[in-house]
């Protein structure tokens, strides 16, 4: 069997950086690609044959694909678990890391697919008494 192909390239993503990749970093970035696009499908099992129907439109599908790839990078660039740094002039804090590397927010998953990122039917109280 062989794999699908990823759901978005190379450029995709550098064109929303704005800027050309070192060698290094298009390393990661073919690797984040495969990850993200392999991740989007095991969530999301019937996008491939939703693009191929045109009921979800493949830029939406890319878009939110380049915007997890870019949340990685930048998580690789900062570094994985740096909290601080700190210079003479400049100090800066950075938020952890989440526990994946490559991740989908709940609003992201319910662009693609409305049941994928609920995990709740909303809103409820319960009176006692």
């Amino acid at each position: 069997m062989t794999a699908p192909l990823p759901l978005l390239a190379r450029t995709d993503v550098e064109a929303r950086l704005g800027e050309t990749l070192a060698e290094l970093e298009i390393i990661q970035i073919d690797s984040l690609i495969a990850f993200a696009s392999a991740k989007i499908r095991t969530l999301v099992s019937t996008i491939d044959s939703r693009i191929a129907a045109e009921t979800l439109d493949a830029e939406l599908v890319k878009g939110t694909l380049v915007t997890a790839v870019c949340r990685a990078l930048d998580t690789l660039r900062v570094g994985l678990r740096v909290r601080s740094e700190q210079y003479p002039e400049i100090q800066t804090t950075y938020v952890d890391a989440g526990p994946e590397l490559v991740y989908f927010t709940d609003d992201e998953l319910a662009t693609l697919a409305p049941d994928a990122g609920s995990t709740g039917s909303g809103a409820f109280s319960i009176r006692i008494g």
